[in-house]
Order: structure tokens, then C-alpha cells, then sequence
């Protein structure tokens, strides 16, 4: 791992409920078949802080639906189904890159986990994700 990353860790999560809501998510859509790792919630506000004090405290972040986390599947059927859930609630090392991205008000940082890929292959779906591995720390998008 790059002198970059840091190192942090969550739990994996199958077919998550939303934090914030309780609900189905908000366009009406399942959770089924997503895999996250939900990550420490003080690490989510440290970054959304750091991300207010990068921009003159100008720009504020909401937290995300499911708080700090990683989607390491996202809506996939697996080929392996059987083997879905298997690890739910285990830990999980990850590394991470500090220095926040935006993309379409989105804003994450690049993440590291050799585990998360071998998951996947586990459950038969593609080594890589697309996008690949990120650790989703909010949005800009207040108004929606």
C-alpha cells in the first residue's frame, strides 16, 4: 500500500437498509444484491470536515444514505448466490486515499482491499468493479 493510503476498517454489509431513512431507497429501487462496507461514521465526518475547510467552508457535504462506505457490489446478481451473505458482518481491512474527489457532486476517496475483490471473485462477478473501489463520504447535492 502507497504512503498515501491509510489504513481503516468497516463491516460488510449484504443488501443493506439505508441509515437515514429505514426505508427502500429513495428512487424506490432494492437493495438487494449490494455489498458495502460500512465504515466508521467519525470517519465520514472528518472527512466531510476536511472537505468544508478545503473550500473556505463554502461548500458542505451531506452524509450518504448508508453513512461512510465502500460499494463493493453494487445491484450485481452473482453467479455463486449461495455463497451471498456468508461473510455479513465481518471485518475488513481497507486503505485509503485522504485526498477527497468529486464526481456529479459525489465526493470519495480511492480505496485499496484486496479482500473486496476476492469477494467478488468468490461470488463469480468480475474482479474489478466499475467504478472501481471508493470510499463514499457525501454529496454536495443539499437540495435533493
Amino acid at each position: 500500500m502507497s504512503d498515501s493510503f491509510l489504513p481503516a476498517t468497516g463491516a460488510l454489509r449484504y443488501s443493506p437498509a439505508l441509515c437515514k431513512t429505514g426505508h427502500a431507497r429513495r428512487d424506490g429501487g432494492s437493495t438487494q444484491w449490494w455489498l458495502i462496507v460500512e465504515c466508521d461514521p467519525e470517519l465520514g465526518r472528518y472527512l466531510r470536515h476536511q472537505f468544508l475547510l478545503g473550500h473556505r467552508r463554502t461548500r458542505r457535504l451531506q452524509g450518504p444514505l448508508w453513512g461512510a462506505h465502500i460499494s463493493a457490489i453494487r445491484g450485481e446478481r452473482p453467479p455463486l448466490e449461495a455463497l451471498w451473505k456468508r461473510w455479513d458482518g465481518a471485518t475488513v481491512e481497507f486503505g485509503y486515499d485522504p485526498a477527497v474527489r468529486e464526481t456529479d457532486g459525489f465526493v470519495w476517496c480511492p480505496v485499496r482491499c484486496e479482500r473486496l475483490l476476492a469477494l467478488r471473485e468468490e461470488l463469480g462477478l468480475p474482479r474489478e468493479p466499475e467504478p472501481a473501489l471508493h470510499l463514499t463520504i457525501g454529496n454536495s447535492r443539499l437540495g435533493d
